[in-house]
């Protein structure tokens, strides 16, 4: 299930019960740092960066996160941890994270959104646009 699939007053639950858990990740910097926005290296294909990425962060979210994530997975789907544990395998994670990923609301909601090139602003973008009187 995808958080764009859920409706009505749910909605409001999901995205409550799910902010701690997204929080717990989003503060642990090496966890996080798979969701961050980054520039596409000249040479690479999207896949191959991804792969890359995958590779290098997944398994220290997957390992320090457990929790994190199945709790977040089992919200989504509407049931406990304990009931989404006890059914979990390698394909029904596998597809749940993927499905979750590639969900347009939940990347528009809590994936970073820093600029592709890696820049942060020195001021907020509030500032940024403020307009100027000559």
């Amino acid at each position: 299930m995808k958080l764009s699939d859920i409706k009505g007053e749910r909605t409001i639950d999901v995205i409550a019960d799910i902010i701690e858990p997204i929080a717990n990740i989003a503060t642990d910097e090496q966890a996080a740092e798979l969701f961050k926005r980054k520039k596409l290296p000249e040479g690479m294909t999207p896949q191959q960066f991804l792969t890359k990425r995958i590779r290098k962060h997944a398994p220290q979210l997957l390992k320090t996160h457990k929790n994190d994530i199945i709790t977040i997975l089992s919200i989504i789907a509407g049931v406990p941890p304990e009931e989404y544990c006890g059914a979990l395998n390698l394909t029904r994670l596998i597809g749940d994270l993927i499905e979750l990923f590639t969900d347009e609301v939940f990347r528009e909601l809590f994936i970073s959104a820093q600029s592709e090139t890696g820049n942060t602003p020195s001021t907020s973008a509030q500032e940024n646009t403020t307009e100027v009187k000559a």
